[in-house]
C-alpha cells in the first residue's frame, strides 16, 4: 500500500463522460469534467487507524478514512448514498462502490510516477491517469 502514498494530479482521462452518463451523473457535472474544470488532486496517506484518501477539486475537498476489507456508508462525488469497501488485490487497490441499482469498481495501480485508476460500472469502463506531485 505504500506505493500509493502521496499527492496525485490528473493528467488525462479516457471514456469518463460515457461512464458518467451511463451511471446517471447529471449533465452539469459531466460538462465540467469534459471542459477540464474538474481536475482533482488525490492525496493518499496512512491514518491513525487505516488509510485516508483526500480528494480536492478547486476549493472543495472530501476525505475518506478506511480500513481494508471493512464496508462503510459514504456518498459519491455527485451526492448519491453508497456503501464502499476498499481491498488490496495484489498490487492493486480496489474500491467497490455499491449503489442502489449497480456496483462500480475503481482499481488503482501505481506504475512508476503514474497512478492509473480504472473505473467500471454499468457496462462502461473509464481510465484516469494521475502523475505524482
Amino acid at each position: 500500500m505504500s506505493q500509493f502514498v502521496g499527492k496525485w494530479k490528473v493528467e488525462s482521462e479516457e471514456n469518463l463522460d460515457e461512464l458518467f452518463k451511463a451511471c446517471g451523473v447529471d449533465e452539469e457535472m459531466r460538462a465540467k469534467a469534459r471542459e477540464g474544470l474538474i481536475q482533482p488532486i488525490q492525496e493518499i496517506s496512512t491514518g491513525e487507524d487505516g488509510y485516508v484518501i483526500k480528494t480536492t477539486v478547486g476549493h472543495l475537498s472530501t476525505e475518506v478514512r478506511f480500513k481494508l476489507g471493512i464496508s462503510f456508508p459514504s456518498s459519491s462525488m455527485d451526492g448519491k448514498k453508497i456503501m464502499v469497501t476498499y481491498r488490496m488485490n495484489g498490487d492493486t487497490l480496489e474500491e467497490v462502490q455499491q449503489y442502489s441499482d449497480y456496483e462500480a469498481l475503481i482499481s488503482r495501480e501505481v506504475k512508476g510516477n503514474e497512478l492509473v485508476s480504472t473505473i467500471t460500472g454499468k457496462g462502461k469502463k473509464a481510465i484516469i491517469r494521475y502523475r505524482k506531485l
